[in-house]
């Protein structure tokens, strides 16, 4: 036999805060390096590298790889770090700005 919850559900709850445009924004911060990691991973195991081989061919420290692909926020990547790794890869990034929902 299930327990029925009370209260709201967590995505209703979600929903009602993302309505604060700091917390919404922050969200979104952690959401795109989150993509940006799974990326980089995917890729790099696509290609069948381990994080060492990587790093050399992108000319950074495996550290650095290992940050990338965790969305390490105290130590946030630059555009330049993302796009030399992507280049590696053999990709390359293409930004696309929209107007917010």
């Amino acid at each position: 036999m299930s327990k029925k919850s009370k209260g709201r559900s967590f995505d209703k709850y979600l929903k009602s805060k993302m309505k604060d445009s700091e917390i919404s924004l922050a969200f979104e911060e952690v959401s795109i390096h989150l993509k940006i990691a799974k990326l980089i991973e995917t890729l790099r195991l696509k290609e069948g590298l381990t994080q060492t081989q990587l790093a050399k061919k992108a000319n950074v420290s495996q550290p650095m790889i290992a940050r990338l692909e965790k969305g390490d926020q105290d130590r946030v990547p630059t555009l330049a770090t993302i796009n030399k790794v992507l280049f590696a890869l053999g990709y390359e990034a293409d930004l696309i700005i929209k107007k917010a929902a």
